[in-house]
């Protein structure tokens, strides 16, 4: 029995160290692999068997003898691997623990680190193999992580909604030396609720100072304010400031009332900020008249000018009217024992029964990572310990065969006997 037992002992660390080596080969062969995590395999020794009619010896202790060597398993290595910068905002790392959630062309559910995704020409963002990345979609204004994860969508032909002006201010001073009957005109901008530009012209004529200008008034100003699109503004019609150049009316911030767009656009009661604090961007030094620094709160409808992604991985669109908009946030899954997955190719894995259901939810929350726009994670192969392993395990299959040919000597020594 000894000679043949060698014989399979030695041919069982022959098939282990193979497999071995084709686990190393398979971790150098993706060393590229973006997402790819490495595996080791571990041996275990074979049941030995029992010699002597008891399997003990005098003292009680077991006599026995080996017969080999398996592979007792094949751990997955689910470290960080290092990131790489790209040009493509939709290029996704994740940095910690979780997976990509994708859904298959088939229906079936996939998890996946490589993050190499791109925008198909229905707005999907897929990976390379056609498979959808999970997550949550915007829904009207909102954009919430509380439903059942959806195929992603980047719709790149969204259109940011518009807003008509609510505030307006401008830094104006009006020349208290002019002479009566001067007039400063100065436009500012305004928006209407179908995103439509317009002109307010804000028309000064230098008046005389009348009875009911307030006590005080060293100079006065009648004021019009006109626009085009066939509205009409109703608000303040005099300006008086003291004897130092201080507005003294109006007292607050006055309201215009534009009504009548030809284009069926309304615009909500704009306040013209005159006053900020107690002090006043509205003057009347004796310098000439000017207006500069006009802002206002309206904007038009705008178009996705570019994407980001940010930690918690939202996408969102940074649109032509300088609005963002939240559009889509991709979901990540963790695993109660993540060496349980399955591989399945493609970068991807499946859920097994030993690796439990994944449990999704948004980046960086419950333990999940975070999530890197515009990188890539890389393989997490060590050349050098791959190497290192390659070496022992040629020096095992040497040994083995070594064993192999020593066996063989033997036994052919037996069969000589007879001669």
């Amino acid at each position: 029995m000894g000679l043949y037992s060698s014989f399979y002992a030695s041919l069982s660390g022959l098939s282990t160290n193979a497999s071995n080596l084709s686990v190393i080969g398979n971790n150098l062969a993706n060393l590229n692999t973006i997402g790819f995590k490495g595996s080791s395999g571990t041996f275990q020794d074979l049941f030995a068997a029992s010699l002597g009619s008891q399997g003990t010896g005098g003292n009680g202790n077991p006599i026995q003898i080996g017969l080999g060597t398996r592979l007792g398993g094949i751990t997955q290595n689910f470290g960080q691997g290092s990131f790489q910068t790209t040009s493509n905002i939709t290029d996704l790392a994740i940095s910690g623990q979780g997976f990509f959630a994708l859904q298959t062309k088939a229906g079936a559910r996939a998890f996946s680190r490589a993050g190499n995704f791109s925008v198909d020409k229905s707005g999907g963002l897929v990976d390379p193999n056609g498979n959808n990345v999970l997550g949550w979609n915007r829904i009207g204004t909102t954009l919430s992580t509380t439903g059942t994860v959806v195929p992603i969508q980047i719709d790149l032909g969204t259109t940011a909604p518009p807003a008509a002006t609510t505030n307006l201010s401008a830094t104006t001073n009006l020349n208290a030396n002019a002479a009566i009957g001067t007039t400063f005109t100065t436009p500012l901008q305004v928006y209407d609720s179908l995103g439509s530009s317009h002109t307010l012209l804000f028309n000064y004529t230098k008046s005389a100072v009348v009875g009911t200008d307030p006590v005080g008034t060293a100079s006065a100003w009648n004021l019009s304010i006109t626009t085009d699109g066939g509205a009409t503004v109703t608000g303040p019609t005099r300006i008086s400031f003291d004897a130092s150049g201080v507005l003294n009316a109006p007292a607050t911030n006055p309201t215009l009332t534009i009504s009548g767009w030809t284009n069926g656009a309304t615009s909500p009661a704009t306040t013209w900020q005159i006053f900020s604090g107690t002090n006043s961007n509205l003057t009347g030094f004796a310098a000439n008249s000017s207006t500069s620094n006009s802002t206002q709160d309206g904007y038009g409808a705008g178009t996705i000018q570019s994407l980001v992604v940010d930690q918690s991985g939202v996408i969102t669109g940074t649109f032509t009217n300088g609005q963002t908009l939240a559009l889509s946030q991709v979901a990540i899954s963790v695993f109660s024992n993540q060496n349980g997955l399955s591989k399945r190719g493609d970068n991807t894995w499946a859920e097994t029964l030993s690796s439990g259901s994944g449990n999704v939810g948004a980046a960086d929350q419950g333990g999940r990572g975070v999530v890197l726009g515009g990188n890539l994670e890389l393989s997490n192969v060590d050349v050098a310990e791959e190497f290192t392993k390659l070496i022992v395990a040629q020096r095992g299959y040497q040994a083995n065969s070594r064993v192999v040919t020593t066996s063989d000597e033997l036994l052919q020594e037996t069969l000589n006997l007879k001669r």
